[in-house]
């Protein structure tokens, strides 16, 4: 488990073990997606097509592009 404290700005710094983790440089993108109660905190590729890929992979979720697309969306509800 790793912590982190959030600043009069709202921003937060990653742990070293949770940049690590996530294989994260700086300028990448992080995404949150809400997963039922839960928040799923991942790095996102700058492709599309290879981001819901690895998205899928990182969450669980198996299928075609469309098919994992459409299960995120699913979160949303």
């Amino acid at each position: 488990m790793e912590t982190t404290k959030l600043s009069s700005k709202f921003q937060i710094t990653l742990p070293k073990k949770v940049r690590e983790d996530l294989e994260v440089t700086e300028g990448d993108r992080i995404l949150f997606i809400k997963k039922g109660e839960s928040w799923v905190v991942l790095r996102l590729p700058g492709d599309p097509v290879e981001a819901l890929k690895y998205l899928g992979r990182r969450v669980g979720v198996k299928g075609t592009t469309k098919e994992v697309h459409e299960e995120m969306e699913s979160w949303e509800a």
